[in-house]
């Protein structure tokens, strides 16, 4: 019981450490995106976006704007009834610059859940990229939506989290 434990919080603690990592890079925009390595040198044959190979790979398309990726923003933002995304720079949404939320708990929280969203969204790009595995929204929104959960009681002072 106590070793099933230890590796629970052993992986969470592990996919907190990576998630701030991500955070850290993407709000310097230091995320190794096809355009930044092209600006550095380095000869691809394409630039093009991963996911949906209609535009050129940044890290606000492949984070924010791309349409394979905007339907997962979608169903977070529906998730805590907002609508719609009204800002389409990831940098502002890893910030949680969010105007319907007044409480300094809640942005907290919604900042758990954009960073847990962008940091899937990048793990599903490179997972079909390295990998080859396909991306599918509702598994991701869901996967989303759990890790989010998980972060936030892990990094919470409360006993209990509904």
């Amino acid at each position: 019981m106590h070793v099933q434990l230890y590796k629970k919080c052993f992986k969470i603690n592990g996919f907190l450490k990576r998630l701030g990592f991500f955070v850290w890079r993407a709000l310097r925009r230091r995320l190794p995106m096809l355009l930044e390595l092209d600006k550095r040198g380095i000869d691809l044959h394409s630039v093009g976006c991963l996911l949906c190979n209609d535009d050129i790979e940044s890290v606000d398309h492949s984070l924010s704007t791309c349409k394979d990726v905007l339907e997962a923003w979608c169903k977070m933002f529906d998730w805590w009834g907002f609508g719609g995304m009204s800002n389409d720079n990831i940098v502002e949404l890893l910030k949680g610059n969010v105007w319907q939320i007044n409480s300094d708990v809640r942005k907290n929280i919604w900042q758990a859940v954009t960073w847990t969203c962008a940091y899937l969204i990048w793990k599903n790009r490179n997972q079909k990229f390295l990998k080859s595995k396909s991306w599918n929204v509702l598994i991701a929104s869901s996967e989303i939506q759990v890790k989010s959960f998980e972060s936030i009681a892990k990094r919470c002072k409360q006993k209990s989290i509904d």
